[in-house]
């Protein structure tokens, strides 16, 4: 994957939450579950779109390849990242806020070190599935334990 800001991150987690439910996004959710402003929103969703994160047809959002790929690899390191956290004495919570907050900073290849020496864990402490790189993106779940205090951050 191709570094992401939290940002961008962001932006797509949104888009793959409102696909996990109708198929696709619309603007206005986006424009809601941030709460960003319209022009924001339009500006980034062109950028993701321009880059092959995303798709857009008839105002409908899904994601691109290249976005399923990073949703796949941004939940995979926040899950990593979080139990790792957590074995090391962190509330859940805590684990959860951290991991989102670095998981664009962090190696991959680091994260898989980190991942080898927890004993290859499958799920997070919160008990979510950790992606593969087999299967349909839409049947993972979002660990957001710390999405409030994460949303007003943004």
């Amino acid at each position: 994957m191709s570094k992401l800001s939290l940002r961008r991150i962001d932006y797509l987690i949104a888009v793959f939450k409102c696909c996990k439910e109708k198929g696709y996004a619309r603007q206005h959710e986006i424009i809601d579950e941030l709460g960003v402003a319209k022009p924001t929103a339009s500006l980034m969703i062109g950028r993701l779109r321009d880059e092959g994160y995303l798709q857009v047809r008839r105002r409908k959002i899904f994601l691109g390849r290249k976005g399923e790929e990073a949703i796949r690899e941004a939940l995979w390191k926040h899950g990593v990242m979080e139990s790792a956290l957590v074995k090391l004495g962190l509330s859940s919570k805590e684990a959860c806020e951290i991991s989102w907050s670095i998981v664009d900073r962090i190696p991959r290849s680091a994260v898989e070190r980190i991942w080898r020496s927890l004993g290859s864990p499958d799920s997070c402490p919160c008990g979510y599935e950790l992606p593969t790189d087999e299967g349909d993106v839409l049947s993972y779940e979002v660990c957001m334990v710390s999405r409030n205090s994460r949303s007003k951050r943004l």
